[in-house]
């Protein structure tokens, strides 16, 4: 056009440009549209000249298009062409100024952002997720756990996630995988091997009659081995073995095949490579949802590693996630981490119970235990103390299943010092129901222990009634609640956790050194009784077994609240102790004249043989000898029930009877009255260099 002037693309006036190629086109039109002459003598050729070019059906372009359009059709081709240029302008414009709005608007995000570049509830680790920090923070760090239909909420999320990053569940994952891949190559082996013995056998079982090749080929060999030996022997050329060795050998065979150390058959060869080991490490990933255990497509789902502690109940998992903040805040995490990785499941009964508790292999603490508890029970032996057989006569000591009923029960107090792995306050829980229990360990790994052994087993019920507490019981008196000591944690003898520990015995691989805060008893109580127990409500049944820590807690007890006890149960470790690391005589002379009034020290504790003049409290008879009347927590109620004997007044030397024998030589030997002060007792170490008794 002629009044079309010239310009220069330049970004800055490009909506410019636009919006006047639009006015132009408008413009031109309107001028057509009142007759203006002066766009008139501008047109050289009028449309009565203009011969139209039609096209054809096969579709027009977009000036075609542009002819169905009210007013552009009156345009010229140039018009046309100007109009499009400047829609097409101003589409750019409009979307770039979007982006330029979007691009802002992220900036100030960004800038957001960065100021939570140092927040410290965020991690290098999970930054790498890919999130963002703010979707991050609100996802709890990177992750919501869901377990079925529930939703765990911030703190146990907040927990869960702790669990996975402390345990490392990720790469217990991928060992795990790695560990059932060759579970299952060894099953394959297994089954293959066994096939092959039973083709063999059935083979040399019809070319010599019946038997079994597999046990006719381990004699040979046993024999062969024998021979050798003999034969080594007599020349002077034997190593020392004697034929014993090949009777181990024999025994070995008979293991393998199943006879426990007598020929069997039907075992296979590779029953601890068949296994995958679960430990507590992986019970809590699970529980956090940090790991999945593997199945197998091509055994038995019975196979298939599994835990029998119910993760999948809602109530289990959540109790789990509540015991590792308690541990948190009372355990390092070195000593945690340790633990977890040390204890199996182990399938047992206890007085007929089915329980699947938690304990280091080869604890010899933990077995001992369960003889103890499962003493008498359908025909077993009975045992005091771990391993220790009672002796004859002993069949009428207290045992804890046969408490009399006027300790046990409702708001009574049952109280464990030195409850180690929580076995006996478990069976408390099933055999007396409703049954207050104080568990006390001293020992964090044990105290860590007991209580998944608790959630595991009990029901939220009976673990309303158990009450576990992480302390030792110290010397000091009613105002002073604070000391500490060392103790060291055998995971060979869970059960004997204590200060005087010979320091040859360590074992600084699997053996952990702790140090426990030491409390008074009265303040533990305080503590643990829950409000539901009346005020004031004394101790029914105490259970002292504690390796030494009954000459802390006797003493220091006000002499009111001593006698207010219903019984006492347990020993005393003066015979045990080394003589650089025992108290005072004067501090073992109160704890020992104090329970020895008692029944069951005064039948079995040698200490008590210092005092045969003291008197003993009268043995009551257990529930099943007494049908009518009830016994207060000292006094009987209806003697009428029981037998003179059982009520008569006995000293000590009546009650333990040829246990006194000897006593004096036992009493100078182990240095009974010849202690001066408590300096080795309450010296800070956990170790005695050498065992000078």
């Amino acid at each position: 056009p002629p009044h079309a002037r010239r310009f220069d693309l330049d970004s800055t006036i490009l909506y410019h440009t636009a919006l006047y190629l639009l006015c132009y086109c408008v413009q031109n039109k309107h001028d057509n549209h009142n007759g203006i002459s002066r766009l008139r003598t501008m047109v050289a050729i009028s449309r009565s000249n203009v011969r139209r070019v039609r096209r054809g059906n096969g579709g027009g372009g977009v000036l075609d298009m542009l002819d169905n359009i009210p007013y552009v059709s009156q345009l010229s081709s140039a018009d046309r062409l100007l109009l499009l240029c400047g829609v097409a302008l101003l589409g750019t414009v409009t979307f770039a100024s979007v982006f330029l709005v979007s691009g802002i608007m992220t900036g100030s995000s960004s800038s957001t952002e960065n100021n939570l570049a140092n927040d410290p509830r965020l991690s290098p680790e999970l930054r790498k997720m890919g999130l963002s920090d703010q979707a991050l923070l609100r996802r709890g760090g990177g992750k919501r756990i869901v377990v079925g239909p529930h939703k765990l909420d911030s703190e146990e999320n907040a927990v869960a996630l702790d669990i996975i990053k402390i345990l490392d569940c990720d790469a217990l994952q991928d060992e795990m995988e790695r560990e059932w891949n060759a579970v299952l190559d060894a099953k394959k082996l297994a089954k293959e091997d066994s096939e092959r013995w039973q083709k063999e056998e059935e083979q040399w079982n019809n070319n010599n009659g019946n038997g079994n090749r597999r046990l006719q080929m381990e004699l040979d060999s046993v024999q062969d081995a024998v021979e050798f030996d003999m034969g080594q022997q007599e020349n002077g050329n034997g190593d020392g073995r004697d034929f014993m060795m090949d009777e181990m050998m024999v025994d070995d065979f008979g293991d393998m095949m199943g006879g426990g150390g007598e020929f069997g058959g039907g075992s296979d060869y590779f029953d601890n490579e068949t296994q995958l080991k679960l430990t507590a490490r992986h019970l809590f990933c699970l529980a956090a949802e940090g790991i999945t255990l593997p199945k197998s497509t091509t055994l038995d789902e019975s196979d298939d590693p599994s835990i029998h502690c119910d993760i999948d109940d809602f109530e289990t998992r959540e109790s789990l996630l509540n015991l590792w903040s308690s541990a948190r805040a009372q355990i390092s995490e070195d000593i945690i981490k340790k633990t977890l990785g040390l204890v199996t499941e182990h399938k047992e009964t206890l007085r007929g119970h089915d329980v699947h508790v938690w304990y280091p292999n080869k604890d010899q603490g933990s077995e001992g235990m369960l003889r103890v508890l499962n003493s008498a029970f359908e025909g077993s032996l009975t045992y005091n103390f771990d391993s220790e057989p009672a002796e004859d006569g002993q069949d009428d000591l207290y045992r804890f299943w046969d408490i009399p009923s006027q300790f046990v029960g409702e708001n009574k107090l049952f109280v464990d010092v030195g409850s180690a792995l929580g076995f006996t306050s478990m069976l408390m829980a099933y055999e007396y129901p409703r049954t207050t229990v104080v568990s006390i360990e001293p020992a964090s790994p044990s105290w860590l222990i007991q209580n998944i052994n608790f959630r595991c087993n009990l029901s939220e019920e009976q673990r309303s009634y158990v009450h576990p507490i992480l302390a030792g019981v110290g010397t000091k008196h009613h105002d002073d609640n604070d000391s500490f000591t060392k103790f060291v944690w055998k995971p060979s003898m869970t059960t004997a956790s204590r200060n005087w520990n010979i320091e040859r015995d360590f074992d600084f691989g699997q053996d952990i050194e702790l140090t426990v805060h030491l409390r008074t008893l009265r303040a533990i109580l305080a503590e643990a009784t829950p409000e539901d127990l009346p005020l004031g409500t004394p101790i029914s049944v105490l259970n002292l077994d504690c390796e030494g820590c009954e000459y802390n807690l006797i003493p220091s007890m006000h002499e009111t609240s001593f006698k207010s006890i219903g019984l006492i149960l347990g020993r005393t470790n003066w015979g045990f102790i080394p003589t650089s690391k025992k108290p005072s005589s004067e501090r073992a002379e109160d704890t020992h004249k104090r329970v020895c009034k008692h029944y069951n020290f005064a039948r079995r504790c040698k200490e008590c043989c210092d005092f045969p003049t003291l008197p003993v409290r009268p043995r009551l008879p257990s529930t099943t000898v007494v049908e009518n009347g009830e016994f207060g927590d000292a006094d009987v109620e209806d003697e009428a029930n029981i037998s003179s004997s059982a009520l008569e007044s006995k000293t000590v030397a009546d009650v333990a009877g040829s246990m006194c024998d000897g006593f004096d030589a036992w009493a100078e030997e182990n240095q009974l009255h010849d202690v001066p002060d408590d300096y080795g007792w309450n010296e800070m170490s956990a170790y005695v260099k050498m065992d000078s008794r």
